[in-house]
């Protein structure tokens, strides 16, 4: 090789690492610069399904009995759209007129009004109050939950229901409330 080839090597391998190097200090990168401003918004999307939501509310009473009974006034009719779900709270305080040594024993749910009144079809509570207290008037209050699926639009009616299953004190539905939401399917 001569003088002139191995300089020419020479200046090829210098040039090709000072572009690496200058390569490496383009890519480095400086400071980050001002944020731009934002952008336009875009355009608004379709409605969501929505909920329907609905309440009622009742302080008249209603006897318990033998033999299940709605709580009358107590009932929430919603209108929907189309299937979906409702779920439903409810309170309701008893009223239990005791007598010594008597006892009672309750049950309480809510229900579609198009279904059979009978408490213990659904998600329901009870409550018994025994023989040995002292006659008087005493109260309790019970919360219901329950969903129901709906598998067309129309008007559905829900009720709170209970039944006296047990003793002879006199029960009865003292004040109610029912909060119904609607979930479209």
């Amino acid at each position: 090789m001569s003088l002139g080839q191995g300089a020419l090597i020479l200046g090829v391998v210098a040039l090709i690492l000072g572009g690496s190097a200058l390569g490496i200090a383009l890519t480095k990168g400086g400071p980050a610069g001002a944020a731009g401003a934002n952008g336009t918004n875009g355009s608004r999307g379709p409605a969501g399904p929505g909920a329907v939501v609905g309440q009622s509310f009742n302080d008249g009473t209603t006897v318990l009995t033998g033999t299940c009974g709605y709580y009358n006034g107590s009932n929430l009719s919603v209108t929907v759209s189309g299937p979906g779900t409702f779920v439903l709270t409810a309170s309701v305080e008893i009223l239990l007129q005791h007598t010594l040594t008597d006892f009672a024993f309750l049950s309480a749910s809510l229900s579609n009004a198009s279904s059979t009144c009978n408490p213990d079809l659904n998600n329901f509570v009870t409550y018994d109050l025994g023989g040995s207290l002292p006659t008087g008037n005493y109260y309790t209050e019970l919360s219901l939950d329950q969903s129901f699926q709906v598998g067309a639009a129309g008007a559905y009616t829900f009720d709170i229901i209970g039944v006296e299953s047990g003793g002879t004190d006199v029960a009865e539905f003292y004040f109610g409330s029912v909060v119904g939401v609607f979930y479209p399917a």
